[in-house]
């Protein structure tokens, strides 16, 4: 059962990161299609409606960003609290490596 909890885990942490970077790299995009937008004179409410949706995928980035850090806590306790059960499964080490990928990439 430790397994399969790990996993699910595990797989969320994974689908969290890349959900945080796909809502930042959009955020990018979207701020320069408008202004782009903007300075080529495009239809004002065009223009609006694209500043919506720039707001809302920039709404979403401190909301995923929790999420992931509720989720990667929530990892490191099950990960210490089943390292001798699962020791030497690829589960704890995917477990691991996850969240040594996350350490890395964070600030």
């Amino acid at each position: 059962m430790a397994s399969r909890k790990l996993t699910i885990k595990t797989n969320v942490v994974i689908r969290l990161i890349k959900e945080v970077e796909s809502y930042k790299q959009e955020v990018i995009v979207l701020t320069d299609k408008v202004q782009k937008m903007s300075d080529a004179g495009e239809d004002e409410y065009e223009v609006r409606q694209q500043g919506r949706v720039l707001d809302d995928s920039k709404r979403m980035v401190p909301d995923s960003e929790r999420r992931l850090d509720k989720a990667v806590h929530e990892l490191r306790e099950l990960v210490a609290s089943s390292s001798t059960e699962l020791a030497d499964t690829p589960e704890l080490a995917l477990a691991q490596s996850t969240l040594a990928d996350f350490d890395k990439a964070a600030p």
